[in-house]
């Protein structure tokens, strides 16, 4: 089966190459469909807190209802450890406090999460529980040099391994609340920490041994990952039944370090660091192992036998954040990770798991992604409509790479501005403005092109006026037989005219096929859903080369 698959995909990327090269190329199965990808399946996954968290009944309600028709089937959520705990301005644990029961938590810190995963269990949704810092200050050590830092500094291992047993153990499927009358679904999918190599969620990043800097958030992030690890394991959730991510890192770190505390860690850096090997792979020795909690020598595979987390893990989770670039920009700091470079991040893990002798491929899990518009930041983004290509473009590479099992938007709605500070300035625009939606509702142009994405990966004719599109019928019902018109029309205007009927049968609902154009203009795609609603793709204009 895998063997047929991988044919089957070395078909549309052999006919992708000769219609770039202006060769004739068809991508066709029977009765003129199109191609199915041959790749695993590509899950759609969605974050929005504030809206599936933190807001009422009605308001979560209608946010799921919408990212059900968006055709979303995996929702991501932040478990902030600082919600749930008791106490958590206090440098003391509480007195006869048991981290590891949820009955020791307040009853109203877990109803959000209670309630997404019910309404969403509903509506054939998977939640991601990402569970992180910040947390309770006397789960921290005592000694961080600023306030905001206090939170996230040096938190306990031990602490956080107690917090995560607790979660497990909640939605096991085998829990009821005090007065319930029947136990809370069970949740599934796991992820360990948010973004540990920047200093907003870890700290410290880096400290000083004799003189030089270690990466201690590296360190202390496999201590988490171990924890947390191990209690998912206690409660039933193991990578035999669950998904487990590790990692969660950001795509880029400091420039210029100065290799303090602050400084952020390059996602390459950081997985040297938590994996104890050196630029070439090879395991750390001495002191500079010993560092940071490395073996000093012996067996290699000693270490992935002693840090399972980081081996038996079922993906490994990263937000490849291109920013104002385009998701095909390279970008030139070899430490970074955006999506363009993501084979960067692939060859690290390949190397280091060659180097502990684990004969495996972790698959990558993307689990945060988008772009900032201007309107409404007028200190950073991208246009509405260029956000609306890019997370076309960014779900094309997504799916174009084998490895890939999940690729997530962040946001719904724009973020609300930082009201405290004064308006209009930089810290007013701080928040993430990477909705679908502006922040009063009003919907962008990608609201439209994220249920139905299209991406033409070379936009001009070939000699015979061929193109390569790609689509996805993301909101049509996972699996199901359905067909699409790709239509074409000329830059002038007219109406446009049927070209091709393209039809998906794959999980994915993804179509790749070539395209005979009658000469350069636009194209879209239409698609009629069950219901019979008629939804059209964003129109991609193709020029004469």
């Amino acid at each position: 089966m895998l063997g047929s698959r991988a044919s089957t995909r070395g078909q549309i990327l052999a006919a992708s190459l000769l219609i770039l090269l202006g060769l004739v190329a068809v991508v066709l199965t029977r009765g003129g469909s199109a191609s199915t990808p041959a790749r695993p399946y590509l899950a759609s996954m969605f974050q929005d807190d504030d809206h599936l968290l933190y807001s009422s009944d009605a308001t979560v309600g209608r946010s799921l209802d919408e990212l059900k028709r968006l055709g979303v089937n995996q929702i991501r959520a932040t478990v902030l450890w600082k919600n749930l705990a008791p106490d958590t301005a206090s440098h003391t644990t509480p007195a006869g406090f048991n981290g590891r029961d949820p009955g020791a938590y307040a009853a109203s810190g877990w109803a959000p999460y209670d309630r997404l995963v019910e309404q969403a269990g509903t509506r054939g949704i998977t939640v991601n529980l990402d569970l992180t810092a910040p947390g309770p200050l006397w789960a921290m050590a005592p000694n961080a040099p600023a306030a905001k830092y206090k939170d996230h500094w040096s938190p306990s291992a031990q602490a956080f391994g107690a917090f995560v047993a607790a979660v497990g153990t909640r939605y096991s499927g085998r829990y009821a609340p005090p007065g319930a009358s029947h136990p809370l679904p069970r949740v599934s999918f796991w992820s360990v920490w948010n973004e540990p190599n920047q200093q907003g969620w870890l700290t410290p990043q880096y400290q000083s041994v004799s003189g030089q800097p270690v990466m201690e958030s590296a360190a202390l992030y496999r201590a988490y990952a171990d924890a947390a690890f191990a209690s998912l394991g206690q409660t039933s959730h193991r990578p035999s039944s669950d998904t487990i991510l590790v990692g969660e890192l950001a795509p880029e770190g400091s420039v210029h370090p100065t290799y303090d505390y602050r400084d952020a860690i390059p996602p390459i850096n950081f997985l040297r660091g938590l994996y104890c090997v050196d630029a070439g792979d090879r395991p750390l020795t001495g002191a500079a192992a010993s560092a940071i909690g490395c073996p000093t020598g012996g067996d290699p595979a000693k270490f992935a036998v002693a840090h399972p987390a980081l081996f038996q893990a079922t993906g490994f989770a990263h937000h490849p954040y291109s920013f104002f670039l385009a998701p095909s920009t390279s970008m030139s700091e070899t430490g970074f990770a955006p999506l363009a470079d993501l084979g960067r991040l692939e060859r690290e893990l390949d190397g280091i798991f060659s180097t502990y002798r684990v004969s495996r491929q972790i698959p990558l899990y993307l689990t945060e992604y988008g772009y900032e518009t201007y309107p409404p930041n007028p200190w950073r983004g991208v246009s509405p409509r260029l956000q609306s290509l890019y997370l076309n473009e960014a779900q094309y590479m997504a799916w174009r790479d084998p490895r890939v099992r999940t690729m997530s938007q962040f946001l719904l709605y724009d973020a609300l501005p930082d009201f405290a500070a004064p308006r209009g300035s930089q810290k007013y625009w701080s928040t993430f403005q990477t909705g679908l939606r502006f922040a009063g509702g009003r919907a962008k142009p990608s609201l439209n092109s994220y249920r139905l994405p299209l991406f033409v990966p070379n936009p001009i004719l070939a000699s015979n006026r061929g193109v390569l599109v790609w689509g996805m019928l993301r909101a049509a019902p996972q699996g199901t037989h359905q067909q699409a018109q790709i239509q074409w029309r000329t830059a002038a205007g007219a109406s446009f005219q049927a070209l091709k009927t393209v039809t998906t049968d794959n999980p994915d609902q993804v179509f790749v096929t070539s395209v005979t154009l009658p000469g350069p203009g636009v194209i879209r795609v239409a698609w009629t859903s069950p219901s019979g609603e008629v939804a059209y793709s964003r129109m991609v204009g193709v020029r004469s080369g």
